[in-house]
């Protein structure tokens, strides 16, 4: 993908323009006039501080389990390291950069491994028929009909949760399907769920006046049932 671009491409996918950079987001600008704070400082607090502290206390180094279909960033990183990055400031190593959401699911199912419950099983996704913005292997396949990988195949997904993360985390929760994943705690952990929506006088988070409020300046763009 990125052999295909030109050199103007390239250029104007990096500047900054109010006509074509990906970083002009117009959209969000009401965020600027919020009555709380918005940031991403609390991953580095909560996560990566503790682990590279432990790094330096152990001695050992980390085995991360990203992959590059999951960010831009996550991409470039890979494309500059490699999966074993041996001499950075960090030494790490992160075996499963290549790999699909596809390649993980079916090597689980295959091997029978132990996942978290709240993943649920994994089931082949016979309703969509295709894994949605997922280019799998079984899309590269030999067009003289040789199936090198597996094209025949039905895309996997869980029952339960696709993925996990923080469950404070709102980023990016406007763009999920119900049940999001707020919708899913409340159903997996309701007394947490119940923390973060009662209000901040109360001793919660406060969440659902947030999200009323964004709602309420944004048409509605997060949906839930509360």
């Amino acid at each position: 993908m990125l052999g295909m671009l030109t050199a103007d491409n390239q250029i104007k996918a990096n500047i900054p323009s109010k006509d074509y950079s990906r970083y002009n987001q117009t959209k969000y600008k009401f965020f600027l006039d919020a009555p709380f704070e918005i940031s991403n400082k609390c991953c580095n607090v909560m996560k990566k501080a503790p682990a590279h502290e432990f790094e330096r206390q152990s001695g050992l180094k980390p085995y991360i389990g990203t992959t590059c279909a999951e960010s831009m960033l996550r991409t470039q990183k890979w494309l500059q390291e490699g999966c074993n990055a041996f001499y950075s400031t960090n030494p790490h190593s992160k075996p499963l950069s290549f790999w699909t959401e596809q390649d993980i699911l079916l090597y689980i199912k295959q091997r029978n491994l132990p996942i978290c419950s709240v993943y649920g099983d994994i089931v082949e996704d016979t309703v969509d028929g295709q894994v949605e913005g997922q280019m799998t292997f079984s899309d590269l396949a030999d067009p003289m009909g040789m199936e090198l990988f597996d094209a025949d195949r039905p895309p996997l997904k869980t029952t339960g949760c696709s993925r996990t993360g923080c469950c404070y985390c709102l980023f990016g929760v406007h763009l999920e399907k119900s049940p999001n994943r707020l919708e899913q705690l409340k159903v997996t952990h309701p007394n947490l769920y119940d923390y973060i929506m009662r209000p901040e006088s109360e001793g919660g988070l406060g969440y659902k006046e947030k999200i009323d409020w964004v709602n309420e300046h944004s048409n509605g763009s997060v949906h839930i049932n509360y």
